[in-house]
């Protein structure tokens, strides 16, 4: 029996072979230790990503809820759909758990959560680790002025033209915030084509029109008709006249005449005596003889032009006079006399001899002045064609780019920005300027109401997108629509500049210059000079510089154009980053590019 117990004795005491026991035992444990912090730190990298994820989702669906229409579970469609393609591993289940909408005050929160199976901790039973995330996006505390320069030129017209007015809503809608108590948010609208209309701002912006005066008399002769009795066949013409009064250098008319080569015409008086005068540089001597009777009086000024009586009418000799609503049976209206004999509240018209059998009807009218100075301009301006052709354009409420200080925002109190005189066939758009504003009624009712036509000018847009968020510019706005200055603390001040075609317009003294390229109107109306800021494009990239350097940011939209052209270069140029460019090949594409300046103009931020 000794043997036995001897034996498990010694086997009690025996320990070896212990570690293997024990460390077969304990590598489960330690294993799934250690595996532990792989678990986890997969499960920290995804909660990483899928609030990365979050974030950005809010951030991107934030400016659909001031767009209105979109439902809570649009959004957590949309935002589960993001969440799962950030985390980018199909074995992770990801739900988005509670949406909540403000769209009056801009916010959107989301919370949810996901599962990922373990692969080290399911040996001591944990299959998958849970975690949480949540996200808020609210209108962040800025100030915010954006001018939008929109082409409404001829080739938007159909359905682009609609397409613009949707997206245009859009980003107002996610710009303007409804609330302005404790931050503003104002848009300011630019259509352009060949131009911008001021409308209302014309005058405070590009000066004042001289008024047309009024004229009170037209009449050409003085004193009482004489008779003629006789007519040489001379060198010069020889007229009898009994007593007729006339001295010489004095300018006569004759008309019902036996001599048919003297009558209906005006001749100035030479070699008078009593009863006689010659006609001056009048060789008469292959003449009809003369017959009968005729008739003469004595003209006011020289070649019996028309004299217009107006009082205190501003011309000078040389001027031209543009004529109309001229009463009485005359072709004064519609057309332009250069003026002479000038004195302060009358003029005569070059080549307008009398007619009518001598006589005139008293009229009176209205007399246009047709050029313009640095001050001031006239209702309508005569200048010389690229063909060489005198051309006469009236002036409309549109505005162009101005030769003096064109490449600065000074204020029109230093220099006036260029008016326009455009040619019929590619006039002044009807849509006028909406200076800063956060009425939304009034932004969407001028949005309505864009219509396409006339040519593109494009840098006009984009030097007009700088000056209405200019302080320079602000006293010409009203109270409310004023700009702030720049750099001012927590104001975000933003351009957008969309366009559809290439920059073919720019403008010397108000008309389409010389240096405008194709689409620009028929070339005949084009003015016989350059503009003086260069060409569409050399224009355009100056005027983006400048607005950078005032600290604006600059975003750019290109629609039906492609990669590479012209248009699509500027664009880039202008455009503050990578980011702020964009290139809409449709309506639903141009849609989503105003989306997303909408979202980043709104200058959100994450407070969750």
């Amino acid at each position: 029996m000794s043997a036995p117990t001897s034996l498990l004795q010694r086997f009690a005491r025996d320990e070896r072979g212990v570690f293997a026991v024990i460390f077969g035992v304990m590598a489960v444990v330690l294993i799934a230790l250690g595996g532990a912090v792989v678990d986890y730190v997969r499960l920290e990298q995804t909660r990483q990503r899928a609030q990365t994820a979050l974030d950005a989702a809010v951030l991107a669906l934030q400016p659909d809820i001031l767009v209105g229409g979109m439902t809570e579970t649009r959004i957590r469609e949309r935002a589960e759909a993001l969440v799962l393609e950030r985390i980018g591993d199909s074995e992770v289940e990801a739900s988005i758990d509670t949406v909540r909408m403000d769209p009056a005050n801009g916010s959107l929160f989301i919370d949810g959560h996901f599962s990922l199976p373990t692969i080290f901790v399911q040996l001591v039973g944990v299959p998958q680790l849970r975690a949480n995330f949540r996200a808020e996006a609210v209108r962040g505390a800025l100030d915010i002025e954006v001018a939008v320069a929109l082409d409404v030129t001829g080739s938007m017209q159909g359905q682009r033209i609609v397409d613009l007015r949707n997206s245009i809503t859009d980003l107002m809608e996610a710009v303007v915030a409804d609330d302005q108590t404790l931050n503003y948010s104002k848009m300011a609208l630019i259509p352009y084509s060949q131009a911008v209309n001021a409308g209302s701002y014309a005058e405070a912006v590009r000066g004042p029109i001289r008024a047309p005066v009024e004229t009170s008399t037209f009449s050409w002769s003085t004193g009482t008709t004489k008779t003629i009795t006789g007519a040489t066949k001379a060198n010069p013409v020889t007229i009898t006249s009994n007593g007729h009064g006339f001295s010489d250098g004095d300018w006569v008319y004759i008309w019902n005449s036996g001599m048919g080569q003297i009558s209906n015409k005006p001749f100035m008086v030479t070699g008078k005596t009593a009863n006689t005068f010659r006609l001056s540089g009048i060789d008469g001597r292959n003449y009809t003889t003369f017959s009968g009777t005729a008739s003469v009086i004595k003209c006011q000024v020289a070649n019996c032009n028309l004299v217009v009586t107006s009082n205190s009418h501003g011309f000078n000799n040389g001027d031209y006079a543009y004529f109309t609503n001229v009463g009485g049976s005359h072709s004064l209206n519609g057309n332009i006399f250069q003026v002479s004999n000038v004195t302060p509240n009358s003029l005569a018209l070059q080549n307008t001899p009398a007619g009518n059998g001598g006589t005139y009807t008293n009229n009176t009218g209205l007399m246009h002045c047709t050029w313009q100075t640095v001050a001031e301009g006239c209702t309508y301006y005569r200048y010389q064609g690229s063909t060489g052709l005198w051309r006469l354009n009236p002036v409309t409420t549109c505005v162009t780019e101005r030769a003096s200080n064109g490449l600065t925002d000074v204020a029109p109190t230093v220099s006036y920005v260029g008016r326009n005189y455009p040619p019929a066939g590619n006039g002044c758009l009807a849509n006028t300027i909406v200076p800063l504003t956060a009425n939304k009624a009034a932004l969407r009712t001028a949005i309505n109401a864009l219509a396409a036509v006339g040519s593109t000018s494009g840098s006009l847009g984009v030097v007009w997108s700088w000056l209405m968020l200019s302080p320079n510019f602000a006293y010409v706005w009203p109270f409310d629509s004023r700009p702030a200055a720049y750099n001012t603390n927590n104001l975000l001040k933003a351009a957008v500049i969309m366009t559809d075609g290439e920059f073919n317009t720019v403008h010397c003294n108000g008309v389409v210059a010389r240096n405008s390229t194709s689409g620009s109107g028929s070339t005949a109306d084009h003015i016989n000079c350059n503009a003086p800021n260069g060409s569409p494009y050399a224009q355009a990239q100056a005027y983006c510089d400048a607005m950078k350097a005032s600290n604006i940011t600059i975003y750019t939209v290109g629609f039906a154009i492609s990669e590479g052209t012209s248009a699509a270069n500027v664009l880039r140029y202008c455009a503050s980053g990578a980011s702020n460019y964009f290139l809409a090949s449709n309506g639903a594409q141009l849609r989503e590019a105003f989306r997303q300046i909408g979202a980043n103009i709104s200058a959100l931020r994450i407070t969750r």
